[in-house]
């Protein structure tokens, strides 16, 4: 396993769990998108590191008790982009929430400059209901 690809892994192990290693890898012009994210009220980038902490700290808050397993992490032969799969699971008001999700990460200077995620906007209504006015 290549560095990005063993980094990428390592923080997909500790979120939601411990996010400092993220901030203090995280490039201060980080990028997080969401491409299918807005179908559901929610935003679909968020750009900066400041915003990106707000962001996912609201999220993190909102899922106590996800989890990731099967975190699958290798470089996609772009420099510096790594490819990440893995399953989130988590207590959720209408019963498990039950998540695969596909990443791109891209690393910068040693730093996380991109983290692009894929997910299931369905599964997401269907565990939590109508986020619209959360976000």
């Amino acid at each position: 396993m290549t560095e990005n690809a063993r980094i990428a892994a390592d923080l997909m192990g500790t979120f939601g769990i411990d996010m400092e290693p993220w901030w203090a890898i995280a490039h201060d012009e980080l990028v997080l998108e969401f491409p299918f994210a807005r179908s559901i009220g929610m935003p679909e980038r968020v750009e900066g590191k400041a915003a990106s902490r707000t962001y996912l700290e609201k999220v993190v808050s909102g899922l106590d008790g996800l989890h990731f397993t099967g975190i699958d992490a290798r470089e996609t032969g772009r420099e510096g982009e790594v490819l990440v799969e893995y399953l989130g699971q988590c207590p959720a008001p209408n019963g498990t929430y039950d998540q695969r999700y596909i990443t791109i990460m891209r690393f910068r200077d040693g730093r996380l400059a991109l983290f692009r995620e894929y997910w299931d906007t369905t599964e997401v209504t269907r565990a939590f209901g109508d986020l619209a006015a959360a976000f």
